[in-house]
């Protein structure tokens, strides 16, 4: 039987049963709502990340951090003052720039957690920063009024002070917080400037939250530590990531006498890392979803290929009289399975429609990054045709099995 013949026959069986092929096309479409809604957002999740992470990272490529891997470690991955990450030294510093090749620059930073900021009667806990005019570079991080840091702020110990946009409404409201004398941990700052927006990061932690000094303020009047959070190294050569990370974690391991399999008290991250690392809840969240959109299209394949087995059994005397008249089995099989690939696909494109259509939505009210790719609905439809083949097949080669005679004799 020719392809145009199957197709025609196909659809006039279909059409003569609009009711059973609606129920049919429902699971299916159900499923494939679901699997591209969840693509969507997954996609969407992880473009959001890449950008966060291009944002938070812009021009330093590496990021060498202390105790990463301490059990004991406290927020920021061990890097914070004050939960006993002493581990990065400004020896260490001074050993990356100079021992390391491709290094451009390597630039230090303190942080603490759970840090009083007072202005007047208003107060708020809030992140201390310690860092150095390059901050404003390599985090691609501006001031949107006032002045940044400078290096005779940094030379000079001075308490001048950088907040965050959340910190800067926490404490001031609408004023204008630029010349204003602010506390943190007790001691006295002028705010010199109100850094740009930056949001959340990858793991939603408020990047405004903050308030920035200068490094040797922070380490000398504040806080009184000579060791470092962090080490920030820009490169000569991006391309050589890899190979530079791998030399400076080397190098650090033989200042620091590791010998594997002693843990490393510090941790070597590059943004393809740091991508991974934020972007592993995502995928097993989305995982767990496709697993829930799997479930819904085996159900769908389910009711596709119940319902046809009905329509085998009510169909028996026309396929016993197109056997009668020549009709050979693999015609029949082609038939039936033909019936259920496009009613598969019928209900995977309605599918996809309402997938995408409800991803836009879910987008738009729950402020929810979707991301439709080509790829994702080819994947769906194609899902669609697969679940037409799988389950139609038994009931195709049912039909295909039938003697003429027999099937003639049914009533």
């Amino acid at each position: 039987m020719k392809t145009a013949v199957t197709l025609r026959e196909a659809h006039r069986a279909l059409s003569a049963n609009k009711t059973r092929s609606l129920l049919m096309m429902l699971g299916v479409t159900i499923g494939i709502t679901a699997l591209t809604i969840i693509v969507a957002v997954g996609q969407g999740a992880n473009a959001q990340v890449s950008a966060r992470l291009g944002k938070l990272w812009s021009a330093n490529p590496i990021m060498v951090t202390a105790s990463a891997g301490s059990r004991s470690a406290g927020p920021h991955m061990g890097m914070g003052v004050g939960t006993g990450s002493q581990t990065l030294t400004y020896e260490d510093l001074r050993a990356i720039e100079s021992e390391v090749p491709n290094v451009r620059k390597a630039l230090p930073g303190l942080i603490k957690t759970d840090v009083m900021v007072k202005y007047r009667e208003q107060s708020a806990v809030s992140e201390a920063w310690g860092i150095t005019p390059e901050f404003r570079e390599y985090r691609d991080w501006d001031v949107e009024s006032g002045e940044y840091l400078s290096d005779e702020d940094v030379s000079g110990t001075a308490r001048v002070a950088l907040l965050g946009q959340t910190l800067a409404r926490k404490l001031f409201g609408e004023e204008d917080p630029v010349g204003a004398s602010i506390r943190v941990d007790n001691v006295a700052f002028k705010v010199k400037g109100v850094l740009v927006a930056k949001g959340a990061n990858p793991a939603g932690r408020d990047l405004d939250d903050r308030v920035m000094i200068p490094i040797t303020t922070f380490a000398r009047r504040l806080y009184h530590v000579t060791y470092l959070s962090n080490i920030v190294v820009q490169l000569q050569d991006v391309t050589r990531m890899p190979e530079t990370a791998a030399a400076i974690t080397k190098l650090l391991r033989e200042r620091h006498h590791i010998i594997p399999p002693k843990q490393d008290d510090f941790s070597v991250r590059t943004p393809e890392v740091m991508m991974e690392v934020f972007s592993g809840t995502t995928r097993t969240l989305t995982l767990f979803l496709e697993i829930v959109a799997a479930i819904a299209l085996l159900v769908g394949g389910l009711v596709v290929m119940n319902i046809m087995l009905v329509s085998v059994g009510e169909r028996t005397r026309e396929i016993g009289l197109r056997r009668a008249v020549g009709a050979r089995r693999k015609d029949i099989l082609a038939q039936f399975l033909a019936e259920a690939v496009a009613i598969t696909l019928e209900g995977g494109l309605v599918g996809v429609v309402v997938g995408v259509a409800g991803a836009k939505v879910l987008g738009a009210l729950r402020d929810m990054p979707t991301l439709i790719s080509w790829q994702a609905v080819a994947v769906a439809v194609i899902f669609s045709v697969l679940v037409g083949v799988a389950f139609g097949v038994y009931p195709a080669r049912r039909a295909a099995r039938l003697h003429p005679v027999d099937a003639l004799r049914m009533e």
